[in-house]
């Protein structure tokens, strides 16, 4: 009985040194400091985000190598739907929705007006729902970069049309679960977004 505690006890004993060989060797190579090795080792985030943020960034990271690629959501717009039609589309949802468009940037014509040359077409849209905004504020200050919500209407090197738009899963899973109200409120406005997103892109209004 005694040699079959031994050996557990020397197979605990390697175990643990593997370990803390791949914990200094990870904090050396890469500055993973003991906070990341702990939340690896018993989690305080969202339950989802390693499968909803985390994973899916890196993946999309790895596969383009463009860290903006992989905090985004894009929809291609169909063929024949004009950009006109995208952009009756979208504010007929938005009014629809109950969400206020608070400005347009139509970068492509204004570099085109100081250029005199075309430009392949690029124009923002913003939206805001004001009240919703100031309880996000209320949890976090930094939920003021996210503010107010985008979409982009851009061509693309080859012609396509896509609208863009921030990956909200990021602020819903990405950190420490949110307030029950706040959450209900953070997945009504990607509901929203998301609908103004997929109805412009097929013109459906």
């Amino acid at each position: 009985m005694s040699g079959i505690i031994n050996a557990i006890k020397w197979v605990l004993i390697i175990i643990g040194a593997i370990a803390v060989y791949y914990g200094v060797s990870l904090q050396a190579q890469y500055g993973v400091t003991s906070k990341v090795i702990s939340e690896m080792v018993s989690p305080k985030l969202h339950p989802d985000s390693m499968a909803k943020v985390y994973m899916p960034m890196t993946n999309t990271l790895l596969d383009t190598g463009d860290i903006t690629m992989a905090s985004i959501v894009r929809v291609p717009v169909a063929d024949d739907v004009s950009n006109s039609d995208v952009e009756e589309a979208m504010e007929s949802i938005a009014t629809a929705e109950g969400i206020r468009s608070v400005g347009m940037l139509p970068l492509s014509e204004m570099v085109e007006l100081q250029t005199g040359e075309k430009q392949r077409f690029l124009k923002i849209y913003q939206y805001c729902s004001p009240r919703t905004a100031m309880t996000m504020i209320d949890h976090s200050d930094a939920f003021s970069a996210y503010l107010p919500c985008r979409l982009a209407l851009i061509e693309d090197q080859e012609g396509q049309r896509w609208l863009y738009t921030l990956d909200m899963n990021a602020m819903i899973y990405g950190g420490a679960p949110l307030p029950d109200f706040l959450l209900e409120k953070a997945l009504e406005v990607q509901r929203v977004i998301t609908a103004i997103q997929v109805g412009g892109a097929e013109g459906d209004f």
